[in-house]
């Protein structure tokens, strides 16, 4: 599977964690690596629909690739950066979620989106300007435009 924050969201992502490694992940560290994975597999399945000719998908792509960016530059703006350790925890969130009925995944999905809308919400305007070109770089990736 494809990551939904490949490369330019990966970096912020991996920049987001900076406990030590060798310290238990908290309950805020865990909750953002599932929502990034949960947007991860929305991302995918919206980025298939729209090849497959489904373009009404598009503006619902975008509000879940700006709503996992949300999380990774709030994880980043708390000063979370060791890109190991976030990498491990979204790897481990990712292999997770393989586990959850199809229910369950969306149910996750719906709750993450709207907690990254509100994320968004909060985002000053460089913040913006930021996220919108990282969210760009990504759909073209996506959708190979």
């Amino acid at each position: 599977m494809t990551r939904l924050f490949c490369l330019p969201f990966s970096l912020l992502f991996a920049a987001g964690m900076a406990i030590a490694s060798t310290d238990a992940p908290t309950e805020r560290e865990l909750h953002t690596s599932e929502c990034v994975a949960a947007l991860d597999a929305r991302s995918e399945e919206l980025a298939r629909q729209i090849k497959a000719g489904q373009s009404d998908s598009r503006p619902l792509l975008v509000s879940t690739l700006e709503a996992g960016a949300a999380f990774i530059g709030q994880a980043y703006l708390q000063g979370d950066r060791d890109e190991a350790r976030s990498q491990s925890l979204l790897a481990a969130a990712l292999q997770a979620q393989k586990q959850l009925p199809e229910a369950d995944l969306a149910t996750r999905q719906s709750a993450c989106a709207q907690e990254g809308d509100r994320l968004l919400s909060k985002i000053d305007p460089i913040g913006r300007f930021v996220m919108s070109r990282l969210v760009q770089r990504r759909l073209q990736k996506l959708l190979g435009d």
